[in-house]
C-alpha cells in the first residue's frame, strides 16, 4: 500500500514530519530553557554526527555512483569555500560586547541563512525520494535529526538577540513553511 503513493506525496509527508520535528525543539526551549543549555551540547554533537554520517556515508557515495567522483566532490569543495566566505564577509567582526551592532544583527542573519536552508532541506528530501523511497526516507531522518538542534540553537539566538518568544516562533513557523515551495 505504501509504496503506491505517489512520489510528490511521499516528499510532501516528510518535508512536514522533518518541519513539525524542528518547531518541536523551539517548543521545547519555550518551555524548558535551562534543561535545554544543559543539553544543548549532545544535542549539537548528534545533529553534527548525524549530519555528517547521511552525507558521507548516503549521499555522496550515491552521488559518485550517478556522476563523475571529481565532478561531485568539486561542487563539496566549492560549497564549503563559498560558505566560509560567505560567513566571513556577514560576521567579519567580533567582540565581547552583547550590546553591539553585530550582536544586533545576528538574529536577522539566522532568519535568511534558515530560510536558504530550510528550503535546500526540501530540495534534498525531494532528490532522496527521487533516486528511491528507502534512500527518501534515510535522508529525510537524517534531515530531522540535524535539524531539531540546530533549530534550537537558532531559536536561542533569535531569544538572545532580543526577540519575544511569540516573535521568534513565529517567525521559525514561517520558515519552515518555506520548505514547501520546493517545485
Amino acid at each position: 500500500m505504501l509504496s503506491s503513493l505517489p512520489l510528490v506525496l511521499w516528499i510532501v509527508i516528510f518535508s512536514l514530519i522533518g518541519s513539525v520535528n524542528s518547531l518541536i525543539g523551539g517548543i521545547i526551549l519555550i518551555l524548558k530553557e535551562g534543561r535545554t543549555q544543559r543539553i544543548m551540547f549532545c544535542l549539537i554533537s548528534f545533529a553534527t554526527g548525524t549530519l555528517l554520517g547521511a552525507v558521507f556515508l548516503g549521499m555522496l557515495p550515491k552521488a559518485m555512483t550517478k556522476a563523475e567522483p571529481s565532478t561531485v566532490l568539486g561542487y563539496v569543495l566549492i560549497g564549503i569555500v563559498l560558505f566560509f566566505v560567505l560567513e566571513k564577509l556577514l560576521i567579519w567582526y567580533h567582540c565581547h560586547n552583547e550590546k553591539c551592532e553585530i550582536h544586533s544583527a545576528a538574529p536577522y542573519l539566522i532568519l535568511f541563512g534558515d530560510a536558504f536552508h530550510n528550503f535546500l532541506d526540501g530540495v534534498v528530501i525531494a532528490a532522496g525520494f527521487l533516486i528511491s523511497i528507502p534512500f527518501g526516507i534515510a535522508t529525510s531522518l537524517a534531515v530531522v535529526a540535524h535539524e531539531v538542534p540546530q533549530e534550537i540553537g537558532d531559536f536561542a539566538i533569535l531569544l538572545h538577540g532580543g526577540m519575544s518568544k511569540k516573535k521568534a516562533f513565529v517567525l521559525t513557523f514561517y520558515r519552515h513553511c518555506q520548505r514547501f515551495l520546493v517545485p
